[in-house]
């Protein structure tokens, strides 16, 4: 297992290294001029060179890359091309409110899709299964952005029961931070519940016409204890890769519901520094979605060994 976890560190490592190299080049080759957007249009020459020599874009490129990654070793981001703050600070500032928002919906999201795909494989065939599918269908079908328009206008609008946009810190009031939290969870969180509810469905058809669930009722065991203690555990594998996979595109791709509920998250800065050419922020947040995608992964796998004993002995091998 150390053998194991050793070796998916230094994948790991790796990743990261071809991940700040993509990072780079794409940085470089979007068009506009950094210096250029700080001056503005009227500039002279002198004031862009030295606004390109305090930024370090007078160097060449391999000594640019080279500088930036020893700042990342150190886990230093450098300041922010358009307010001058640390590019740390920035990032924490914002990254709570997308994380919140990324596991509110990771929560709604397991509990409708786990549920609706083992009632859907109990009731196969029949309106119950029916209904789960339509309802995942639907969850897939409709955008986010369309989603939470038609929330805010029925729940803000005209019930006048949430609002419509805005973020309460937690630390401020609690109730407020989860009246302005559930419908962009939800928003976020229903095409994954959709995608979760299919998969634990099929995973349950699958785990319930296997032989060890034939041998636990005909030792007579509970249903219930069978269902949810035996199929539902060996089913939970292909669950937790979504899950696991989706939490880091939930992350980085929350832009869309914290533009439309004005949340002022990790995705609105990302958007944000595109727009302004703001270097070292979009490769922060890059880097940060990147190392956020591994490591999830990472925990994923060691779950993996949780929740399915035969993967651990396997490890065990390795």
């Amino acid at each position: 297992m150390a053998r194991y976890l050793l070796g998916r560190l230094g994948q790991s490592v790796i990743t990261l290294f071809l991940v700040s190299i993509a990072i780079f080049a794409g940085t470089r080759a979007m068009p506009g001029d950094p210096a250029l957007l700080l001056a503005g249009e009227d500039s002279s020459q002198e004031t862009l060179d030295a606004i390109r020599e305090r930024l370090g874009l007078d160097q060449p490129l391999p000594v640019q890359y080279l500088t930036w990654l020893g700042q990342m070793a150190r886990l230093d981001f450098g300041d922010s091309v358009r307010t001058g703050l640390p590019v740390s600070e920035t990032i924490l500032s914002r990254l709570p409110v997308t994380l919140e928002l990324a596991f509110l919906s990771l929560l709604v999201a397991a509990v409708i899709g786990i549920l609706g795909g083992v009632v859907a494989a109990l009731r196969q065939g029949r309106p119950a299964d029916w209904i789960a599918n339509t309802g995942a269908l639907l969850g897939m079908s409709i955008p986010n952005f369309w989603l939470g328009l038609m929330g805010i206008l029925l729940f803000a609008v005209a019930l006048g029961w949430l609002p419509a946009s805005g973020y309460v810190p937690l630390g401020e009031s609690l109730g407020g931070n989860l009246a302005s939290m559930v419908m962009p969870a939800i928003v976020l969180g229903t095409a994954l519940a959709a995608v979760v509810m299919r998969q634990t469905r099929s995973s349950m058809i699958e785990a319930l016409s296997s032989d060890y669930i034939r041998t636990a009722h005909a030792k007579g065991l509970a249903p219930a204890w069978i269902v949810l203690v035996h199929a539902l555990r060996n089913s939970m594998v292909t669950v937790l890769t979504i899950l696991g996979l989706q939490l880091g595109s939930l992350i980085s791709g929350a832009v869309v519901t914290e533009q439309i509920f004005v949340l002022a998250g990790f995705g609105n800065l990302m958007v944000e520094s595109v727009f302004t050419r703001d270097f070292p922020v979009i490769q922060a947040t890059v880097m940060v979605t990147a190392a956020a995608y591994i490591l999830v992964n990472l925990i994923v796998d060691l779950l993996y060994s949780v929740v399915d004993p035969r993967i651990r002995a396997q490890g065990g091998t390795r």
